[in-house]
């Protein structure tokens, strides 16, 4: 395992996990294997800010997909030593899925120096001046954005740390018209003995 230097070895990965797909699960390998992170805490999204008008799975049965998606992790990556919790914070404070809510709840918890990691893909870095108090998330957000030549094509003025990763491409889009094969087993099981996400 690499030593980034890093003084703060948590950190928060959120989305709507609709549904958990591989990549998902490469993502916390990677911010393990590459970024050093100890604790990853999974934050499903109640309603995301960017996907309101979207279907989505009831979120316990999102929970519950990622409980199964863990099982599977540890079958994929068994020396990984890495602590995996889910979080329903944000189905707690109901309503939006604020990024920035979300972080003023968790700073005091695991932030060091007033700033707490905050795992992104680099499809996200085009925007992410657009996020809701994109202000504050500067000031108190470090970013661990996985890329796969270890740079980006966006520059942006947050405090963003790349890693160079061999990224899985897998789509939640794609699972939810259909394609199961970005799925981890017990997920997949589980997808297809409900009859969720149907073409």
């Amino acid at each position: 395992m690499l030593n980034t230097g890093m003084r703060n070895e948590s950190a928060l990965l959120g989305g709507s996990f609709n549904p958990v797909h591989i990549g998902h699960l490469y993502l916390i390998h990677d911010a393990y294997s590459l970024a050093s992170m100890q604790r990853i805490i999974l934050i499903p999204a109640l309603i995301s800010n960017f996907k309101r008008n979207a279907e989505s799975l009831d979120f316990d049965l999102r929970v519950r997909l990622l409980r199964l998606a863990i099982e599977d992790y540890r079958e994929l990556f068994p020396s990984d030593d890495v602590e995996i919790v889910i979080s329903e914070v944000e189905k707690e404070r109901g309503g939006i899925s604020y990024t920035s809510d979300t972080i003023r709840h968790f700073l005091p918890i695991y932030g060091i120096d007033g700033k707490i990691n905050f795992i992104i893909g680099d499809d996200l870095l085009s925007n992410l001046d657009k996020w809701y108090d994109y202000d504050f998330l500067k000031d108190h957000v470090r970013f661990l954005c996985f890329v796969r030549d270890g740079k980006s094509k966006h520059p942006v003025d947050a405090d963003v740390v790349f890693f160079n990763n061999d990224r899985v491409i897998s789509s939640s889009t794609d699972v939810r018209s259909g394609d199961l094969d970005m799925l981890s087993g017990r997920v997949r099981k589980y997808v297809e003995d409900n009859g969720l996400y149907r073409a």
